[in-house]
């Protein structure tokens, strides 16, 4: 019973992303740490998220966030908070401070920007395949080694950072699950990356690989979507770029992607906007699509669900216990006896070492009148932890031998 009540209690500030007044005064959303990295030859500075009450054995998938000292603090709180609310995965996010943009987020050298005109940050361009060694061969090990960590992955980035993302895509989809490329620099090396794409999007199977792909407003004023395509402004370059990139996507090989516009952003404020939807999309089939209180959801309703979820993140997934509780004790007040054993049952089959998930079932058998199996559960939930309300109520059965 106790996780229904903190449920009840708790889900104001679940819904609303509040939480307790941090006893030092001090909000904290993450940890600094700094790696030595032999391949960049360079100490790199990572923010590191994790969310709230993570312990023990749970694992969980992780975000690598590129540019992360500009969108650390935004991207966090949408994980947060998406998070908190079952819309997706509760995830570990690592922030890479970047030292030289232009150099670890450009594939190949060259020291022209966008306008033709050489640019001083990219005096060390073209690093960008020995920065994702880096990812690959040093920051990953380092999170997983440290961190309870799950399989699945995801690299986001923004502009040059999103041809980042995109170079990855296209040549090592291994290293990730799923992609974010916000308005990326796709204009990079005379378009090389449209180009790799054609050839490697069609060719090899992305299956089990998605993309969420964002394009900012940066057309002429009385520019349009339509006419943006045939024209040849340089001023509607980087919109028409990303069009043409869209076309490549439509003929990628079993990838999962999504692009969206965004007509009243520019390529400043569209990350803010396009970071939340690019983890509505991806994680789209997380969440379940019917509220607890819908009594049409049974334990098999639940099984496919989370099948589904566990095909998509590609490792295993197991209902949230406190979620499984409340349709239980839902069916229970409902006089539903045989739905709330299964639900009951289902959370000691996924979480055998919960003291909470027999305390529940003891619940149960005492609701069904069931003295000596009430009592054998809190029993047990006592022989996991000494709870104070388990113990009274296995007491006051006791008294009534």
């Amino acid at each position: 019973m106790r996780s229904l009540i903190l449920a009840l209690l708790l889900l104001p500030s679940l819904c609303l992303g509040q939480s307790a007044r941090p006893s030092n005064n001090q909000v904290s959303i993450g940890t600094i740490e700094t790696i030595h990295s032999t391949i960049l030859e360079e100490d790199r500075e990572v923010w590191v998220y994790v969310p709230k009450g993570a312990g023990g054995k749970t694992r969980y998938p992780v975000m690598y966030l590129l540019d992360g000292r500009d969108f650390f603090h935004s991207m966090s709180g949408i994980v947060a908070e998406l998070g908190s609310v079952g819309r997706m995965p509760k995830m570990i996010v690592v922030g890479i401070i970047n030292n030289d943009r232009g150099g670890d987020f450009t594939p190949t050298r060259s020291m022209f920007s966008r306008d033709g005109m050489v640019d001083p940050d990219f005096r060390n361009s073209g690093r960008g395949e020995k920065f994702l060694s880096f990812v690959q061969g040093e920051l990953m090990p380092y999170i997983e080694s440290r961190y309870n960590t799950e399989p699945y992955r995801m690299l986001v980035g923004h502009s040059l950072g999103a041809l980042a993302v995109l170079h990855a895509l296209v040549n090592h989809p291994s290293l990730f699950n799923s992609y974010v490329a916000i308005d990326p620099s796709v204009w990079w090396d005379n378009h090389l990356i449209a180009k790799q794409a054609q050839k490697t999007l069609t060719q090899k199977d992305y299956a089990g690989k998605s993309l969420f792909y964002a394009v900012s407003n940066t057309m002429e004023r009385g520019m349009d979507t339509i006419r943006v395509i045939k024209d040849t402004a340089y001023a509607n370059g980087n919109v028409r770029n990303h069009f043409h990139f869209r076309e490549v996507l439509r003929k990628s090989k079993n990838l999962a992607w999504a692009w969206k516009y965004y007509p009243e952003d520019n390529h400043s404020s569209v990350p803010l906007p396009s970071q939340y939807d690019a983890l509505r999309q991806l994680f789209k089939k997380y969440e379940m699509g019917k509220e607890l209180g819908d009594s049409t959801i049974t334990v098999e309703y639940i099984r496919d669900h989370y099948r589904a979820v566990s095909a998509m993140l590609q490792y295993p997934v197991a209902p949230s216990e406190g979620t499984v509780n409340i349709l239980g004790y839902t069916a229970l007040g409902n006089k539903q006896y045989g739905k709330a054993y299964e639900f009951f049952n289902m959370n000691i089959d996924n979480y055998p070492t919960s003291a909470n998930a027999f305390d529940s079932m003891g619940d149960y058998y005492l609701e069904r009148g069931d003295k000596e199996k009430a009592m054998e559960a809190f029993r047990k939930a006592l022989s996991l932890e000494e709870v104070a309300e388990t113990r009274k109520k296995l007491e006051m059965l006791q008294a009534k031998e």
